[in-house]
């Protein structure tokens, strides 16, 4: 089989296309000194000779896989992996011309121009999760860069932090806040804190992911994983709409960057969704507590979705992804505040453009009774081309819209209860199931965002003409 020619890549960063698949991970905010930009570019020259494209990402990716599957266990491979991306002020820092830079991105992404902070309102970002309680991205708190960096082995990772604390240090940067993102183990393995498998359904794309040879607009052996066009996820190709965002040039082979920092109260989840279960209506009094988190979260712990599947003969396929929802218009088996369904409703002639490419990591210690107060949650990431389009539109339009209409506009709604948040209408989520049980559940959200950044994850060649201090709109 041809290569995808993205695949190839050695302009996109690894983390966008590829992903960092590592069981160790570290978060970086930092400032650049006050220096005219110095110190910024400075420190970018270090972290060229560190970062990690493509190509490289993912033929370790693919070698890992294919070792797993033939031996049946992990193989004794390692790698350590950096990307960098830079807040709209840390570009301002380090460009040789900030106006050029200003006019370019209040055209093309004014959302990434205000930054998250000012968008939180928006967002749902309010009381505990507003800004001013952030560990990082408000206030004081502002971060020029982003550094994640992503190894198989604890050792190792930390052995690549000591030389970028000495990089920081030679150049002036300053740490404003470390997360350190760790894969949960044992049974809760590839989870989340409330014990939920993720990261199960993610887009294929096109020229980077080849097509399967039956169905080629899905990935090879990822049943469900539809194929979307690569602009919507970098910078320079054509998007689903068939545009192509080629200008400005220094744009190409980049991607927008949300992260946030997403802190869990599982206990509270744990005892909301016992006591919401016991309210239940229909063939007995309340259902099984497992069934209501399900329901919430649109599939059962280990990752099975509660969707039948369209087609009776394949079910929901291999990887547990094959479905979209069209035998439940009512939420009868997927309730329509589930967050996999508010997420991505699975239309897919009308919500390709609507797609995420998510690459998240737990943080903190795995739940125990004794450690409940224990800071714990999730570092998500995504990427993509439209912060408007994508993040804040699935955020906004989707997770936390009480009145989303996934299929039939009788359907028994209410809001994400995991990410959703609404001062207006109706909070709750209302649940009816096929089997004949019914109820309205009401419980606070036990999800909090306590950090978010907006960046930009450059090509190599733009990073490096902001180190060399060179104009991005020209040769000079």
């Amino acid at each position: 089989m041809p290569v995808p020619p993205l695949r190839r890549s050695r302009e996109i960063q690894g983390n966008v296309l590829a992903a960092f698949n590592k069981d160790y991970m570290a978060f970086r905010y930092v400032r650049f000194p006050d220096d005219k930009g110095v110190g910024g570019r400075g420190w970018l020259s270090v972290m060229l000779n560190t970062i990690s494209v493509t190509a490289t990402v993912e033929d370790f990716n693919e070698e890992f896989s294919l070792s797993r599957r033939a031996y049946g266990q992990d193989p004794a491979l390692t790698a350590t992996w950096v990307g960098v991306s830079l807040t709209y002020d840390g570009l301002l820092q380090v460009a040789r011309e900030p106006q050029k830079i200003t006019d370019d991105l209040k055209q093309q992404s004014p959302e990434f121009v205000e930054g998250a902070a000012a968008r939180a309102p928006e967002l749902g970002d309010v009381d505990e999760s507003a800004p001013a309680h952030w560990k990082f991205g408000a206030g004081d708190k502002t971060v020029h860069a982003i550094l994640i960096v992503a190894s198989d082995t604890e050792t190792a990772l930390n052995e690549k932090l000591a030389n970028i604390e000495a990089a920081d240090a030679a150049h002036g940067v300053t740490l404003v806040h470390q997360d350190d993102g760790r894969t949960l183990t044992g049974e809760l393995r590839g989870h989340e804190h409330f014990g939920y498998k993720d990261g199960i359904s993610q887009p294929g794309v096109k020229d980077f992911h080849r097509p399967d040879r039956d169905h080629p607009e899905f990935r090879e052996n990822r049943p469900g994983a539809r194929l979307v066009e690569a602009g919507e996820f970098v910078f320079g190709y054509p998007d689903e709409s068939g545009k192509k965002i080629a200008k400005p040039e220094w744009l190409r082979n980049g991607s927008l960057q949300v992260v946030r920092r997403l802190q869990q109260d599982v206990k509270g989840w744990n005892d909301a969704v016992i006591r919401e279960a016991k309210k239940f209506k229909g063939n007995g009094d309340g259902i099984d507590a497992a069934l209501l988190g399900a329901c919430l979260v649109g599939r059962t712990k280990p990752g099975r979705p509660l969707d039948p599947g369209d087609n009776p003969l394949t079910g929901v396929g291999s990887s547990a992804n094959d479905f979209t929802y069209k035998n439940d218009p009512k939420g009868g088996h997927t309730p329509c505040a589930a967050h996999i369904r508010r997420t991505h409703p699975r239309f897919f002639e009308k919500t390709q453009q609507h797609r995420i490419m998510r690459r998240g990591i737990p943080y903190g210690p795995a739940f125990t009774e004794q450690t409940s107060d224990t800071d714990r949650g999730l570092m998500f990431v995504c990427y993509g081309t439209s912060l408007e389009r994508q993040f804040e539109f699935v955020q906004r339009a989707w997770s936390n819209n009480p009145n989303f209409v996934p299929g039939a506009a009788d359907a028994p709604n209410g809001i994400d209860k995991l990410t959703g948040l609404t001062k207006t209408g109706n909070p709750d989520a209302r649940i009816e199931l096929a089997s004949g049980e019914k109820g309205t559940v009401s419980m606070n959200r036990f999800v909090q965002t306590t950090g978010a950044v907006y960046a930009f994850t450059p090509s190599v060649t733009t990073l490096r003409r902001l180190a060399a201090n060179a104009s991005l709109h020209g040769k000079g």
